[in-house]
């Protein structure tokens, strides 16, 4: 009967299975050949035992958030996602454009309702538009001119019914990871 060769892992040297040395499905030829091999593929190793690590903790963590936090990161996303689609304009209360802006630089996704007093329309996109920090933030909102901008956007109808609804909406775990992927990935697309 014919002895079964295989190819040493280090020198690619044929081998007879019954003098190799096996090692987690690697044939080697010699203790030699297997050590030189261990040796060039350490930082390999290394690196991959850490990349697992690295993936089983960012799961266990991912257990431990509670639910505002999910709500913070989903709430993120979709502003970025809110900003990133009305760039080109400029903030929906006071007309500001990128050039005019001397309060900071940066701009917030302003909410028509505050996500205080309608948290069902958090991640309704209607609800929400590229606004100045100055608006947003030290005139809290600016809502008289915020509605004139947003029926010249929307239109009355769809203000109508933003300021009209007032269904409940409890925002689940499951709910909030899927918000989050949603608007990471309209994003992603659009920034392409």
């Amino acid at each position: 009967m014919k002895a079964v060769t295989r190819r040493c892992s280090n020198c690619r040297k044929k081998v007879d299975n019954d003098v190799a040395i096996v090692s987690s499905l690697k044939a080697f030829c010699t203790y030699e050949c297997l050590k030189e091999f261990t040796a060039k593929n350490a930082v390999k190793l290394r690196d991959k035992v850490r990349k697992d690590k690295r993936g089983e903790d960012k799961k266990k963590k991912e257990k431990l958030k509670t639910k505002g936090q999910w709500t913070k990161e989903a709430q993120a996303a979709f502003n970025a996602y809110v900003r990133h689609r009305d760039r080109h304009e400029g903030c929906i209360s006071c007309g500001l454009r990128t050039a005019d802006n001397t309060t900071g630089g940066d701009w917030d996704a302003g909410h028509y309702r505050s996500t205080g007093s309608a948290p069902h329309l958090r991640f309704h996109l209607w609800n929400c538009h590229k606004q100045c920090k100055k608006c947003n933030r030290y005139l809290s909102g600016n809502v008289a001119q915020y509605r004139v901008g947003l029926i010249w956007k929307l239109g009355h109808t769809k203000v109508e019914w933003l300021e009209n609804q007032n269904q409940s909406k409890n925002y689940s775990i499951d709910d909030l990871k899927r918000i989050k992927q949603i608007f990471t990935k309209k994003l992603r697309m659009r920034q392409k």
